[in-house]
């Protein structure tokens, strides 16, 4: 039975996940790690009931529970942390977290390579959404231009979000529609009004309660508009995916970006 820490455990991706992972017979919750509730029973912060397992604020006190994955779902400067401390204890990590810069993974698929740990990177868990994102590849190179509008509860802290820069990274990589984020003759009379520009693709993201996740990818040609949209309306919608990041982290190489990498269409 794989040994699981949840770092990030009393926020809200935290808690829900751990509910989940609380009624599985193959994984075991171990612990949490935060720097809140420490010495709370993990099942009471999950809502299942007490357990007898505690919120640790230390991750020596993390080490001395010898678990076999951490599963991050902090934020993009504490995730770091998670992930540099689980490669250098040769302990697998999965990161829900998003707003890791394009630097900041280099640097930690460099330093995975030769360690004995295995980091899974995933900015979207759920599978709907992946794939989104590997259709909008695949119908790329039919238009003629391409614009993603994503939206977001007003409290995530990045824009524009992890899944938008990775649609827009699968879909550049499948036709790249332009070098320049406004066109010829093209104006703003507001700075910022023509949104993000990444990867030749226009992002526009949108902050407001009452949202979730929900992205929508919009392209366009001579007479037609396909639109591919994904909603995430609860946290329920991710937990599928973490289950397989779970189980098929174990065939992974050493650094890995995406759940589409183990999507298959």
């Amino acid at each position: 039975m794989k040994k699981v820490i949840m770092a990030g455990i009393c926020g809200k991706m935290g808690r829900a996940m751990t509910s989940g992972l609380l009624k599985e017979d193959w994984v075991e919750v171990i612990g949490g790690f935060d720097k809140y509730d420490i010495g709370r029973d993990i099942g009471t912060i999950a809502g299942c009931g007490a357990t007898g397992k505690k919120v640790y604020g230390s991750w020596d006190e993390i080490a001395g529970l010898e678990p076999d994955l951490i599963i991050d779902f902090t934020n993009a400067q504490a995730a770091i942390l998670s992930i540099n401390w689980a490669l250098d204890n040769g302990i697998d990590i999965i990161v829900g977290a998003t707003g890791l810069g394009k630097q900041e993974l280099s640097s930690v698929e460099k330093k995975a390579a030769s360690s004995l740990s295995k980091v899974f990177i995933v900015p979207n868990f759920s599978i709907g959404a992946v794939l989104m994102v590997k259709i909008s590849a695949m119908i790329a190179s039919y238009f003629d231009a391409c614009e993603i509008i994503e939206l977001h509860h007003e409290k995530k802290r990045d824009a524009p979000s992890g899944t938008s820069l990775l649609t827009a990274d699968s879909i550049s990589a499948a036709k790249n529609f332009g070098i320049k984020r406004l066109r010829e003759n093209e104006t703003e009379s507001h700075e910022g009004s023509r949104g993000a520009f990444y990867e030749g693709v226009h992002i526009h993201s949108v902050r407001l309660p009452g949202f979730l996740a929900h992205q929508e990818v919009i392209f366009g040609t001579a007479g037609q508009t396909l639109t591919l949209r994904h909603d995430s309306t609860d946290r329920t919608s991710f937990y599928p995916g973490l289950v397989l990041a779970i189980k098929k982290i174990g065939t992974l190489g050493s650094f890995t970006y995406g759940l589409d990498k183990i999507i298959e269409l």
